[in-house]
């Protein structure tokens, strides 16, 4: 009976003084190598959690502790949507960029999990004709704004100087708006049963404002990304909107598309 070829596993070496080396700092180090030497080159997807932990006989576990650190140092993007992205071929020294990757909403769902709004201003407002064409809202149209700073949950860096535009209806939800709070998608099913279905996305360069030089106590003229986001329920009605100013060098965009199978 002929016998079924297996590859070869991978195991961890040792180290001096008999001393195995943890195996997630060994898978660690041997992706990192990996990507430097063009295997997985960048913009290239790296094999599933399943695929690398029989590729190199470790388990998930040890695979997404090895995956994290490279997260950690930029070089790749875990996304649910698109799988694992190499961004870079070397770590990042500059650890205050916060990379995302927005290729469906489930993506932005993580996202908006892993920063947090913090609110110091809001006011009432009649949307004139800017706003009105930014918002694909119709003209005067009522809008409570807020003016707040996003930051990361996991470390508290500033990433953005944001407008924050709820439909009056919901109003009340500026007051939740404080410490670790739920995220706007969350607090409008929560509190108000309402669901978000579309959204409307809209990026550009851009200078900061100077609400936002002087919010951030940033140097002048420096400049953004502005990424304008509007969030709508199934009737088309404007649930709530951001309009996000992200700091440069400290914010990093990713989007991958991939063909479907025909």
């Amino acid at each position: 009976m002929q016998q079924k070829s297996v590859p070869l596993k991978k195991s961890p070496p040792r180290e001096s003084g008999n001393k195995r080396m943890p195996r997630y700092a060994w898978l660690h180090q041997t992706l990192l190598t990996d990507i430097e030497s063009g295997k997985y080159p960048v913009g290239s997807h790296l094999p599933t959690e399943e695929q690398l932990g029989t590729l190199y006989g470790v388990s998930r576990h040890t695979v997404r502790e090895a995956t994290r650190r490279l997260a950690e140092k930029g070089m790749i993007t875990r996304s649910p949507s698109t799988g694992t992205v190499v961004n870079s071929a070397t770590p990042i020294q500059n650890q205050s960029v916060y990379v995302s990757t927005f290729g469906s909403m489930n993506d932005l769902m993580l996202y908006t999990a892993q920063t947090r709004i913090e609110p110091f201003a809001h006011e009432i407002i009649q949307a004139d004709q800017d706003i009105a064409q930014q918002l694909l809202i119709p003209l005067n149209e009522k809008l409570l704004r807020l003016h707040a700073y996003r930051k990361l949950v996991k470390n508290d860096l500033l990433i953005s100087y944001s407008h924050i535009y709820l439909n009056p209806a919901f109003k009340s939800l500026k007051n939740r708006l404080k410490g670790n709070h739920p995220s706007i998608f969350e607090l409008l099913k929560t509190e108000f049963n309402q669901e978000i279905v579309k959204i409307h996305q809209e990026v550009e360069a851009c200078h900061m404002p100077h609400q936002g030089i002087q919010a951030l106590q940033l140097k002048p003229d420096c400049l953004a990304l502005r990424i304008t986001r509007v969030y709508f329920d199934k009737s088309n009605r404007l649930l709530a909107a951001s309009d996000n100013f992200y700091i440069e060098n400290n914010f990093r965009l990713i989007t991958t598309w991939q063909k479907e199978n025909e």
